[in-house]
C-alpha cells in the first residue's frame, strides 16, 4: 500500500511543455491559413476593382462614340501600344477644349483617343485601350486590358472574347 501512494504522487500535474508546443503548432497553422485568405480576398478586390474601371473605361468610350459617330475613324486611329506614364497629362488639342470650342470630328477622334489611353494607363496597371473590329463577327468591340495584356489578345481570332482565367480585359461589343 505504500508504493501505491508514492506513484500517485509522483504522477506529472499540470501541462508540459510538449502539449504547449503542440498547441502552439496547432495555432500558428491556423493564423497562416488566415493570413492566406487575407491575401486571397486582397488580391480579389484588387481585380474586381480593375474589372470595374476597365468597363467604366470602356462604357466612356461608348459615349464618346455617341458624341462623334465617325466609327471608322476610332478604328483606324493610331491607339497606343504603350501605357501612359503614371502621372503624365494627356495630349490636349486647345481648340477642343473650353466652352464654346469648335473642333473638327479628326481632331475629336485624336482627343478621344488620348483622353482615353491616358486614362486606362493612370486607372488600371499597365492599362491599354482601343476601338477595333472584332474579327468574323461584323461587331466593332471596344477593348481595355490591363496586367500586360494587349487589346488584341483580348478577342480571339473567331472573334470571341477571351475569358481565360488569366485574361485582363473588358470588351463591350457596339452594333453601328
Amino acid at each position: 500500500m505504500l508504493l501505491k501512494k508514492m506513484v500517485v504522487k509522483a504522477a506529472q500535474r499540470g501541462v508540459g511543455l510538449v502539449e504547449v508546443l503542440v498547441a502552439l503548432l496547432v495555432l500558428a497553422i491556423g493564423v497562416l491559413g488566415y493570413a492566406g485568405m487575407q491575401l486571397s480576398a486582397l488580391k480579389g478586390a484588387e481585380q474586381a476593382n480593375n474589372r470595374a474601371q476597365a468597363t467604366l473605361i470602356a462604357q466612356d468610350a461608348l459615349e464618346r462614340l455617341q458624341v462623334n459617330p465617325n466609327l471608322p475613324a476610332y478604328i483606324a486611329a493610331a491607339w497606343p501600344t504603350t501605357p501612359a506614364a503614371v502621372g503624365s497629362a494627356p495630349n490636349a488639342y486647345a481648340t477642343c477644349t473650353g466652352v464654346g470650342a469648335g473642333c473638327s470630328s479628326a481632331q475629336m477622334v485624336s482627343w478621344d483617343v488620348n483622353q482615353l489611353s491616358w486614362m486606362a494607363g493612370n486607372l488600371l496597371p499597365e492599362g491599354l485601350v482601343a476601338i477595333q473590329s472584332c474579327p468574323n463577327s461584323g461587331l466593332n468591340c471596344v477593348v481595355v486590358s490591363w496586367d500586360g495584356m494587349k487589346p488584341s489578345e483580348c478577342v480571339k481570332a473567331g472573334g470571341e472574347v477571351n475569358t481565360d482565367t488569366d485574361s485582363f480585359c473588358a470588351v463591350i461589343e457596339v452594333l453601328r
